[in-house]
């Protein structure tokens, strides 16, 4: 009889029969353990009742930055930071002596671990006591760097921190300060934000270290820089500023940065449209005083005369004619009102109808003029106009600058107390022909001038008329590529330059 390795032929002995239908399969060899142990991800380290590690796999030399050989027989305290190596010893012995046999990940508060290049992370444990069959007690630690996790979780919370602080303001100019300053130090260790005004014109504002935003820095630095883009229109752009030479950018810290970046230019186009709003209401309300106040005069006049007209109609015609002239200026008055409020809206909008050609600056000025000779006489103020003789031509719309210059002559007038003067030069000097209007008024406080060529701006004292004669002057002047200009003083008077290039001086 042959045994059956002879009757297989090859000399191999025979295949392992299968397990009988439903038997539980065969638990993995010691071998087969040590393997899996290798090859985790996660670092596992053993160590002796000496705290001496014993086992060392791949996962911990990735994790901690040593080789295997370099520290098998070391004490585990060479794997810990210093603050935490007495605690760490004695939390062992505690556990040795318990009656558990295990504590899994967030048993424990966070603890930290030390890598061979000194830095720390944060790790997550689970730790295992066994007693060998040699009677040895050994400990084994599974070890988890949460590193990108903490990263991660701190990223969440300063955008959900970024977007509460950037919510509360609409204030423009509040809004740009949280965007610089909300970066540093979690993403930058200074910050700068350019952001494009209305106006197209580039604005900065900085935050963080005075020496890196200096260029004083001795060291490299790392420079990062962002576009803000909000309803796919550019917004501006935000430049991170950090310490030390660039080590590369990992995808978690690319991702934070661009998410901060559209919050920020989110922010800053929201803050904008609501300073926009803003406008728009404060121009309705202005709109609203002038229909409910200053229309209301001209148009009760109307109301009385024609009343009058209407239900006792005066025998004596002259008397007819008075109220009928009354009428009729009472609606040209509210027609130039209005018309105010057409030519103000246009210039605003860029869109000022300017129709030009060459045109004698002294018969405009002396037209202008001429519109207030009788309300000047009545007043009891002198109205003296002076050319020079003779004057270079203009490229001008006459209507509009006749306009223009009647409107400083009206509010001259207007503003100047009986026995006073206005007076009404036109002169050239180096290419540009000056028209000046001045008057022996009360004058303007230093405080108010930046402020009289705005819309619906009035004197303090005064609320007369639509306020919007010196903004229309001066959007008409700058329509023609001229300059406006006043001097005043309080109880001196005031002075209104306009300045308009001579024909041919930038042709």
């Amino acid at each position: 009889m042959t045994n059956d390795s002879q009757a297989s032929g090859d000399g191999n002995p025979p295949a392992m029969p299968a397990p009988p239908s439903g038997s539980p399969p065969r638990p993995p060899s010691a071998g087969m353990y040590e393997r899996i142990v290798e090859v985790a991800a996660d670092a596992i380290v053993t160590i002796n009742e000496a705290q001496e590690i014993v086992h060392f796999n791949r996962g911990a030399e990735q994790i901690f930055g040593y080789r295997r050989d370099e520290v098998l027989g070391a004490n585990l305290n060479t794997l810990l930071p210093p603050q935490f190596r007495a605690t760490h010893a004695a939390y062992v012995v505690a556990f040795g002596e318990s009656t558990e046999t295990a504590r899994l990940m967030g048993h424990r508060r966070e603890v930290f671990g030390l890598r061979k290049d000194g830095t720390e992370f944060p790790a997550e444990a689970s730790i295992l006591k066994l007693d060998a069959p040699d009677g040895r007690r050994l400990y084994t630690a599974l070890v988890r760097d949460v590193t990108d996790r903490r990263q991660m979780e701190a990223h969440q919370r300063f955008l959900a921190d970024v977007g509460i602080a950037l919510s509360r303001s609409l204030d423009y100019e509040a809004t740009i300060a949280s965007v610089v300053r909300l970066p540093v130090p979690m993403l930058a260790d200074a910050c700068i934000i350019e952001v494009i005004d209305e106006s197209g014109e580039l604005h900065r504002a900085t935050h963080g270290s005075a020496e890196l935003l200096s260029g004083a820095a001795s060291s490299d630095v790392t420079r990062q820089e962002l576009p803000l883009i909000a309803r796919d229109q550019p917004v501006g752009v935000l430049t991170f500023l950090k310490a030390g030479p660039s080590r590369g950018r990992d995808r978690s810290d690319a991702i934070i940065a661009g998410n901060f970046a559209a919050r920020a230019a989110l922010a800053i186009d929201n803050a904008r449209l609501y300073q926009h709003a803003q406008r728009a209401t404060a121009a309705r309300d202005e709109i609203l005083g002038v229909v409910s106040h200053d229309l209301r005069n001209p148009l009760s006049a109307i109301a009385m005369c024609s009343r009058v007209l209407v239900d006792t109609p005066p025998s004596d015609p002259v008397a007819c004619r008075d109220l009928a002239r009354t009428i009729h200026e009472s609606t040209t008055w509210m027609s130039r009102m209005i018309q105010d409020l057409l030519d103000v809206s246009a210039i605003e909008a860029g869109v000022l109808s300017v129709i030009r050609d060459s045109e004698d600056i002294g018969q405009i000025v002396m037209r202008a003029a001429g519109l207030f000779t009788r309300r000047a006489a009545d007043s009891g103020v002198a109205l003296e106009v002076t050319l020079e003789e003779p004057l270079a031509q203009v490229s001008v719309d006459a209507e509009r600058m006749a306009q223009a210059i009647a409107n400083l002559i009206g509010n001259a007038v207007k503003f100047t107390p009986s026995g006073g003067r206005v007076s009404v030069d036109a002169y050239a000097q180096g290419g540009v022909i000056d028209v000046v209007v001045a008057d022996t008024g009360r004058g303007i406080a230093e405080t108010d001038i930046p402020f009289i060529f705005d819309r619906f701006w009035h004197t303090r004292g005064s609320a007369a008329g639509t306020g919007l004669g010196l903004a229309i002057a001066k959007g008409i002047v700058e329509a023609h590529g001229g300059t406006i200009a006043v001097a005043s003083r309080i109880g001196e008077g005031s002075r209104f330059t306009i300045s308009l290039p001579q024909k041919g001086a930038t042709d």
